[in-house]
């Protein structure tokens, strides 16, 4: 990924320099960066974090922040640190805290591990460690625009090793516009990595400079990147209650590559729970083949055949059903755009009219059709996900290859001038590489981010007992071909998510492990 950060920092130095021309932006970014790395214990010691603090400290400073740095730091002075920043960070429009080392977790808190830790219990540890709980309140005091926390924290230890805590950090909420990533998921653990900088680090650092990209869909590429390089066996996860757009880096006028498919799936995502006829017939026109194309004549096919409903008491099954297991459920059958419209009456009264029988209707058959219309959509979407991340290796696989051809050309244009116009046009080739690679990483933005959306949803509503049998009944009710074999298998498989899935772990993206690709 050298040459890809090469790139994205030659970037980001020009969006430096416009940031520069603009004091306000300048001064309105902060970010703590704090890496421990020499333990007093040297079974403690780390490789990497100073690196990591080093590396994604440039990529910050390129971007305009104002970095404070602290290697090595015992807890009293990672503490003043922490009040250093919550100054520094007032009123800001964006506050990054960054901390890569040791960290547990004790009784329901988490702990960042100083330097000058030397004992053997819990108590020592407690005064040795700095609350991930003070950086937080800290943060949320200081009331940047955005706080975004950055963990790199679970490195394995003698502590979780011995039995003395436990494994891994434990999922702690933030405030309105905080945003908490976790190098890994609740109770697991992160890897240093074996080169220069963490698996997660690295992750940061291929995406962070990357314009105009909201700072939940770069955690998602890092997200993603981490999955799949390792294999699974480290899923990052995030905390977070932002509402509006931020990016570490700005954008400029068509920076960003434009491409059919990801704009079909964007396209989608915007109109899904929308119960406007006009919304599903320009997707068409736009999109007359789209990903999503059979479920928007179905959707068509609904609103056409609509007949105004006779006035009609709710059923009682329905007014005494879960009102958020319905409003999921109305959500996925695009008759409710608000999860959170406490009327829920007029969206049932746009479902029942969809029906044969509006009288009969009933909560367990509105779970069941949404079941069925978001299993189509998953198995779908799931298909796209699937060739985009075959794709997106094989990329990388080209621009590793790439890479070390231009290292070649580069030595030889050192002594003979003749190579020159070969070393430009490989520098040319890295740049188309790593355009294609933007294309399917923006594809793979909307395929991932709609998927894990259908996925939270049906958690909500899902019938217990449900089954690969939904498939069937799918078919044979609604327009929706569930012939195709991998398509069923899909299915299945998403079943299998919506049944696996467990709050603890919302916000992290688990269920990616099993696109992982044969090698």
């Amino acid at each position: 990924m050298n040459v890809i950060r090469l790139i994205a920092g030659r970037v980001a130095l020009f969006f430096c320099a416009v940031l520069c021309a603009s004091p306000l932006l300048a001064s309105d970014r902060v970010a703590l960066m704090i890496g421990n790395s020499d333990y007093a214990s040297p079974d403690m010691s780390l490789r990497n974090p100073g690196n990591d603090v080093s590396a994604l400290s440039d990529a910050l400073k390129e971007l305009g922040f104002t970095v404070i740095q602290a290697l090595n730091q015992k807890a009293a002075a990672m503490e003043r640190a922490v009040d250093q920043f919550g100054i520094a960070a007032q009123g800001a429009e964006m506050a990054v805290f960054f901390y890569a080392g040791h960290g547990v977790q004790i009784g329901g808190a988490n702990y960042l591990i100083g330097t000058d830790f030397q004992g053997s219990d819990l108590g020592s540890l407690q005064r040795s460690s700095m609350t991930l709980d003070r950086v937080r309140d800290v943060m949320a005091k200081a009331g940047p625009d955005v706080g975004i926390l950055l963990l790199d924290a679970c490195r394995n230890n003698p502590f979780s090793d011995s039995g003395l805590v436990e494994q891994g950090l434990v999922r702690m909420r933030g405030g309105a516009g905080l945003l908490i990533a976790y190098a890994t998921d609740p109770g697991n653990v992160a890897y240093d990595g074996e080169g220069q900088n963490s698996v997660f680090t690295s992750g940061l650092l291929d995406h962070i400079s990357t314009p105009d990209l909201d700072v939940r869909l770069m955690l998602g590429r890092v997200r993603q990147q981490v999955v799949l390089e390792t294999e699974g066996r480290q899923i990052p996860w995030v905390e977070e209650s932002v509402l509006d757009e931020h990016s570490f880096a700005p954008g400029l006028p068509g920076s960003t590559p434009q491409d059919d498919i990801a704009a079909d799936l964007e396209h989608w995502r915007q109109i899904a729970s929308s119960s406007d006829k006009r919304a599903f017939e320009t997707y068409l026109q736009t999109f007359p083949d789209g990903l999503f194309a059979t479920f928007a004549h179905e959707k068509l096919s609904g609103l056409d055949g609509a007949t105004p409903l006779i006035a009609a008491p709710i059923p009682t099954t329905m007014t005494e059903a879960d009102p958020e297991q319905l409003a999921s459920a109305l959500m996925a059958l695009g008759h409710l755009t608000d999860p959170l419209t406490r009327d829920l009456g007029p969206a049932l009264d746009r479902y029942r009219q969809g029906l044969p029988m509006p009288e009969n209707a009933s909560a367990a058959q509105l779970f069941e059709d949404a079941a069925q219309v978001s299993v189509f959509l998953a198995a779908t979407t799931m298909q796209r996900l699937r060739t985009d991340i075959v794709a997106l290796r094989s990329v990388e696989r080209t621009l590793t290859i790439a890479e070390d051809a231009l290292r070649q050309i580069e030595d030889i244009a050192r002594s003979d001038d003749s190579a020159l116009p070969v070393l430009q046009q490989a520098r040319n080739d890295i740049y188309d590489i790593y355009r294609s690679r933007g294309i399917i990483l923006r594809r793979l933005d909307q395929s991932r981010s709609y998927y894990d959306e259908v996925l939270r949803r049906a958690v909500v509503f899902f019938p217990p007992d449900i089954n690969i049998s939904i498939v069937s009944a799918a078919s044979e009710s609604r327009d929706l071909n569930f012939a195709d074999a991998q398509l069923r298998r899909d299915a299945a498989l998403f079943l299998r998510h919506v049944s696996q899935a467990d709050d603890s772990r919302k916000g992290s993206y688990q269920w990616l492990a099993d696109f992982i690709p044969p090698e």
